[in-house]
This record gives C-alpha cells, structure tokens and sequence, in this order.
C-alpha cells in the first residue's frame, strides 16, 4: 500500500506545491503546446509495445485524477525512458528524471508556460508483484508500467 501511496504522489503531486485546478488551459499557445505533448506522449504510448490499463484498478481510486492514463510495456524501463525523454524534449523545460524505489519519475514544466505541469512515472513490473498480482498476464507479458498525468494548471 505505500508503494501505491508514493507512487501516484511523486506523479500526480509533482515537487512542492498542490495544482490549483487540474483542467487543461483553452486558447492561444498554452493550448497548442499541451496538444502538442499529449500528441507527442501518446503516439508512444500507443504503439505496438504498450497497453493501455486501469489504473484505478491497481493503484486504487483517484489514480485517473487530474486524467491521468496508466500503460504497461513489453518495452524495458530504460527503453521507455529513451522514447518518451525523446517525445517529450521539444515540449519541455530542461529537469533531470527522478530515479528511485525503481521509478523513474519526474514533474516537467512546459517551455513557456510557467504556470504549466504535467507528470509521468516508469516503474518495473518486477518491483511491484503485490499491486499486480491480481493481473498476472501483465507481469508475465509487460516488463513495465507508465503513469501519465497531462498537462495542467499550477499554482506556486
């Protein structure tokens, strides 16, 4: 259960403050720069390697909030941290992946928008046997799993 617990906070609460809203901005360049990411992440994400999951069923209720989208991979942790740092680097200001409990993890502002987040964690499967069990064609088939929260509103 902790696990779950710091896993969905170092996604979904980022660094140091709480998102004011977790809607996505309409209008204008902010707009056209999260089209752009979620585009960017989500070609990725849909690819022949991955599958999309229900993250409320294995990380419990409020995993989809603020829209985040849980994927796993047939795909290495390392071999989906090259994909996605390549789809996402256009689109971000420049911070170092976080790498612990077996996560790579990370809260990326968007370059621009200053008032701008977003999330995503890439876990090993192996690591997390407890919050899949339920799931064993996952574990035997995937090697990990994505936690995607787009773009949204943040105030400091």
């Amino acid at each position: 259960m902790l696990k779950k617990l710091l896993i969905m906070c170092c996604v979904l609460t980022a660094c140091r403050t709480q998102p004011a809203e977790t809607v996505q901005p309409t209008g204008g360049h902010t707009k056209m720069m999260v089209d752009q990411l979620n585009e960017a992440v989500y070609d990725v994400l849909s690819g022949d390697q991955f599958k999309e999951i229900d993250g409320e069923k294995f990380y419990g209720k409020g995993a989809s909030r603020g829209g985040s989208r849980s994927h796993v991979s047939k795909l290495s942790r390392d071999e989906v941290l090259a994909l996605l740092s390549n789809a996402m680097e256009p689109s971000i200001e420049s911070q170092a992946w976080g790498d612990d409990y077996g996560q790579y993890h990370v809260s990326f502002q968007l370059n621009d928008a200053e008032n701008m987040r977003f999330g995503i964690g890439i876990s090993s499967l192996k690591s997390k046997q407890e919050t899949f069990k339920s799931a064993t064609e996952l574990l035997r088939n995937y090697d990990s799993d994505i936690v995607y929260t787009p773009p949204f509103e943040w105030n400091e």
